[in-house]
């Protein structure tokens, strides 16, 4: 490439080959002198497998002289420019490859808007950004994390077998035959042979284990969630997706700066791309698996308890922003509240480091969505809360920082000088300037709050863990120290009180049996100490009065058991049940328990369910009753029965039973 001395805009000039002529190619080139110059180069350059049947054919029957055809003179610039490219970074690949000493699976020659040839019958074409990602893993040296990695080993090791319907033999105890429900358990499993690049706990593919109870009956199935993630890579055979596991040091750096758009050469809507694996949650007889960093998808829950995508939801197109895994209901009147956060560099701009939304049960359209907070850094805003009158949302100490791509170490990180601060959005309000944002006068974070409400008088009650110190990172050995801890809070003059509750136990992960915003007397909370695994495996769990304002005990595993999040079941006659999957490292076999939530003794286990696989360590689950579960059937047959009537030209009344 040279410049053409006094022509305008001093543009390229591109030598095209014809016999021993020469004729140069500048601003004032036509598109048809283009296209005979890539129709040349092309033809000079097919791999050498292809090389002797495309000299058999006449040059015009060629692929890549069909795409020639008619294209304007900049996509053929841009043709050239990229195929110039692609030799410099071929170059670059062969001379590290070389003295690194191993092969790269990129040569084949890369070819129109990034995309290579490969053999017939070989794996779908990769792209040129593809090829280079792939290139840059290597340089990684995945194995070593992913051979010693805690989050793959143990009972974090991902399972492969799909079960569909197993029973589950109950061999101790017995479930209470008015039990009736799906305990349903999200969390990540990786398809551990497709590892190729370095792993982070929080990127495995999303895995149901649901667990149905009927009639004193239990049985199985567990499921890859079908997100678009997980059908992409299932289709390509390999882990196609980036994961937070490489984004450290300088080639991190290089992958963060062409990901987004090597992502949506498969999915356009980067909003869809997180592996749903957080949290499941049923609203409007919908059934939604959950990521912070995603827009929900929908599922269909079968009665065998398999799963079926029907579409990521959007709220009619106002949900323009990420949700978090724990949004709430209302119970008063059936709305559902939310909120998210992002570090994407566009959203920021566009719409700020949070949003909190209302979507009204009434009009089935989202009535207000708008960033509460007004600061430009991003805080770890996991959760929310609410009450009869507020949503609250919540601005910690522990904020997003990029120096973790430089350093190895986590992106969320506590900054010094900031506290806690609660934000108060009138659940009616429209935007920020009606949020009271009150400050704890405590440096410290909120992760999984247990409850909130109102008193009479319109003090605000909080009962959640809370923590000085927050370290996100899983590499680290030492684990944070959880306090259950009351907050008080006067609305009207901003004034907050906090007292410990309880400073003898380290306890996360919280539940309820309720949706929350309203005085619940117990609640539950896992036990985290020295003696499990890592995050999210747990030695116990404990019970909280609220009414009391005390810890009322707590219940540990058995030897060997370690368990998961405790979730709070309520049965259709009004009793409280704690369910939880436990793993016995000394048998390696995965249980289910069944306690009474509600009993004053610790020895309060009521069945223990042997299940039929090994379920490993995840994140949070959901308990659907009977009752919801079957208006969740009949919402996706009713469906089915308008989409046929809408084949055969009939158009049904809408069904707006949801609205009472």
């Amino acid at each position: 490439l040279t410049s053409i001395e006094g022509s305008e805009a001093s543009s390229p000039v591109l030598t095209q080959p014809a016999g021993n002529n020469a004729t140069p190619l500048g601003s004032k080139s036509t598109a048809e002198d283009w296209r005979l110059l890539c129709i040349d180069h092309f033809a000079r350059n097919r791999p050498r497998w292809e090389k002797h049947s495309f000299e058999k054919k006449p040059l015009c029957n060629s692929v890549h002289t069909r795409w020639l055809e008619g294209k304007p003179l900049h996509q053929l610039r841009t043709v050239v420019f990229l195929r110039f490219i692609s030799e410099i970074c071929k170059m670059i690949i062969r001379r590290f490859t070389s003295a690194f000493g191993f092969a790269v699976a990129s040569a084949g020659i890369f070819t129109r808007q990034g995309e290579c040839f490969s053999p017939a019958g070989s794996k779908p074409k990769r792209s040129f950004l593809h090829q280079l990602d792939r290139v840059l893993s290597k340089f990684q040296n995945p194995e070593e994390q992913l051979k010693d990695y805690l989050y793959l080993n143990g009972n974090y090791a991902p399972v492969s077998t799909e079960l569909v319907n197993a029973p589950v033999e109950v061999v101790e105890g017995a479930l209470p035959p008015e039990l009736d429900g799906l305990f349903a358990r999200n969390g990540p499993n990786p398809v551990k042979d497709r590892l190729s690049r370095k792993y982070h706990w929080f990127d495995g593919h999303a895995m149901v284990h649901n667990l149905r109870v009927r009639d004193g009956r239990a049985y199985y199935t567990n499921q890859f969630v079908p997100s678009a993630r997980y059908r992409v890579e299932k289709e390509m055979d390999e882990d196609f997706f980036p994961g937070l596991g490489e984004y450290s040091g300088v080639l991190g750096l290089i992958k963060i700066l062409f990901h987004p758009t090597m992502v949506r050469e498969k999915v356009s809507d980067l909003k869809t791309v997180a592996p749903p694996n957080t949290n499941f949650f049923l609203f409007r007889d919908r059934f939604y698996a959950l990521n912070e960093a995603s827009v929900p998808l929908e599922l269909r829950v079968l009665e065998d308890g398999r799963l079926e995508p029907v579409g990521y939801e959007l709220f009619g197109g106002a949900l323009d922003y990420p949700m978090s895994a724990h949004p709430k209901i209302d119970s008063r009147n059936g709305d559902l509240l939310f909120h998210g956060y992002a570090v994407e560099a566009d959203l920021v701009k566009e719409h700020g480091t949070m949003k909190v939304g209302r979507l009204s049960a009434c009009t089935g359209e989202v009535e207000s969505f708008f960033n509460p907070l007004g600061e430009d850094y991003v805080t770890f805003a996991h959760n929310m809360m609410h009450t009869d009158n507020y949503m609250i949302v919540y601005d910690c100490n522990v904020h997003f920082d990029a120096a973790g791509m430089f350093d190895g170490g986590p992106f969320f990180r506590t900054k010094d000088g900031y506290n806690l601060r609660f934000g108060l959005v009138p659940k009616n309000a429209t935007g920020p300037d009606e949020v009271v944002w009150v400050d704890t006068g405590n440096p410290g974070a909120v992760v999984h709050p247990l409850n909130s409400w109102e008193e009479p008088d319109g003090t605000i009650v909080i009962w959640t863990p809370f923590c000085r110190n927050l370290l996100i990172d899983l590499e680290s050995e030492d684990i944070n120290e959880f306090l259950m801890v009351e907050f008080r809070i006067d609305p009207a003059t901003g004034r907050v009180t906090r007292e410990t509750i309880d400073n003898s136990l380290n306890v996360e992960f919280s539940d309820i049996p309720s949706t929350g915003g309203s005085f619940e007397r117990f609640g539950y909370t896992a036990i985290q100490d020295l003696s499990t695994a890592g995050e999210g495996s747990f030695s116990g769990f404990c019970v909280w009065d609220m009414a009391e304002r005390e810890l009322r005990k707590a219940v540990y595993y058995r030897e060997g058991d370690e368990g998961g999040e405790p979730i709070a079941i309520k049965a259709d006659d009004g009793s409280v049940y704690v369910g939880v999957h436990v793993h016995n490292k000394n048998e390696d076999q995965s249980y289910f328990l069944l306690f009474d939530g509600e009993s004053e003794e610790t020895d309060c286990l009521i069945a223990r369910l042997k299940l039929p696989q090994r379920v490993p360590f995840g994140f949070h689950g959901v308990w659907v009753s009977g009752k919801d579960l079957r208006s969740h059937f009949a919402h996706h047959e009713g469906s089915s029965r308008g989409e046929r009537a809408a084949d055969q030209g009939v158009r049904e009344a809408p069904n707006t039973a949801f609205l009472s």
